[in-house]
């Protein structure tokens, strides 16, 4: 390919702490990200409460930044992506998938927003990396059932077993007034034939009554011990869950600061984290190194260090554009599993932006590619 992620991540080297990942589990990230387009939007899962700087990497895939379309393997979308990737049946899958995403008025056009991959990396990545993957719903789609049936059965290559249907459709008719699912993954890299649930619109004051309806076979007590001491500190939380032909025991809570990631918002997380610290869920030295990560990293005095992708793309639009890469946490989540202890991870983005000045409102624009084009070039 012309340009890769690889090139994208060595601009955020810098700021990765080798206390979150190490130089073998980066190098490995990086042999990733070489079969990977430049993206807008990727990042890194890293565990809190271990010693060991082991981190797994995602990537997303959006209509915005091209992404989309080099999924689907269109003609008109630059470099393709290597030959190598489908050898393996997934990628062939997900190209299919692609392809029906990418096409004007079906309903994976109209439901989902956005795709994301995710590479679990434990030691030296195979030479065909198989990622998990998720949809997510568009802010205003009708999150039809219909959408999550037809994406799943082109990732899998088969319909969703019936089984697994049907608790699928009962923890979702389960949720609460102003509960609705946000995403759906196939955990393809964990040979998990079930589907996890992404959950939003749950508070430390539904979430237990809802796992006790949908049949969760763990204790709701220590659900509300562990969201306790982190619910005042957190506006948003989100529930993630893994299901088969019944509920599986492991869930995810998600802790997440303002919608919005444009804001570093430090002090907050600072706080939140020292909660997880004080709980021994994350380790001091990981904490500050969470915190020396937020921030953002701007190259005009220095173009020629910009990816060739970018440094094109600048030149075309002239002075009054900038790409900017920031560095912020998407959010915290807590890992319950019945007869384990809690375990903490936190999920680092890397979002490329641009800022420009539109003359004609005499303002700057802050935003993705096609935003900030508009408002220059007017």
């Amino acid at each position: 390919m012309a340009a890769a992620l690889n090139e994208y991540l060595r601009l955020a080297e810098p700021h990765l702490s080798p206390r979150l990942i190490s130089p073998t589990a980066l190098a490995d990230i990086e042999r990733i990200a070489r079969l990977l387009p430049p993206v807008s939007a990727s990042g890194f899962e890293c565990r809190l409460g271990r010693q060991e700087a082991q981190a797994d990497f995602g990537v997303r895939f959006l209509a915005a930044d091209g992404s989309r379309a080099v999924l689907a393997g269109r003609a008109d979308a630059g470099a393709p992506l290597p030959a190598l990737l489908f050898t393996h049946p997934v990628w062939e899958r997900l190209r299919r998938f692609g392809a029906r995403w990418d096409t004007p008025e079906t309903l994976l056009r109209e439901e989902i927003g956005d795709v994301f991959l995710e590479f679990d990396v434990e030691g030296t990545p195979p030479p065909v990396p198989i990622p998990s993957f998720f949809i997510e719903y568009e802010r205003r789609a009708w999150r039809r059932l219909e959408a999550l049936e037809e994406s799943l059965a082109l990732l899998w290559g088969e319909p969703l077993v019936p089984a697994v249907r049907q608790q699928v459709v009962a923890c979702l008719a389960a949720l609460p007034s102003g509960g609705y699912v946000s995403a759906v993954g196939a955990m393809f890299s964990r040979r998990f034939d079930g589907v996890r649930l992404c959950l939003q619109g749950l508070g430390p004051g539904t979430l237990p009554g809802y796992l006790a309806r949908i049949g969760w076979p763990g204790d709701t007590s220590e659900v509300e011990a562990l969201l306790a001491p982190v619910a005042g500190r957190v506006e948003r939380l989100a529930l993630s869950l893994d299901v088969g032909a019944a509920v599986l025991p492991k869930l995810g809570l998600e802790c997440h600061l303002a919608d919005s990631l444009h804001e570093a918002d430090s002090e907050r997380w600072a706080s939140l984290l020292d909660v997880l610290v004080a709980r021994g869920l994350c380790l001091p030295a990981k904490r500050d190194a969470l915190v020396d990560w937020l921030g953002h990293t701007h190259l005009r005095s220095r173009p020629e260090a910009l990816p060739g992708n970018l440094r094109a793309l600048s030149a075309s639009l002239g002075p009054k554009a900038l790409p900017v890469f920031l560095r912020r946490l998407n959010h915290l989540k807590l890992v319950l599993q019945p007869g384990q202890p809690p375990e903490a991870k936190a999920y680092l983005v890397l979002l490329q932006r641009w800022l420009g000045h539109d003359g004609r409102r005499r303002r700057y624009v802050f935003g993705d590619l096609e935003e900030v084009r508009d408002a220059v070039l007017a």
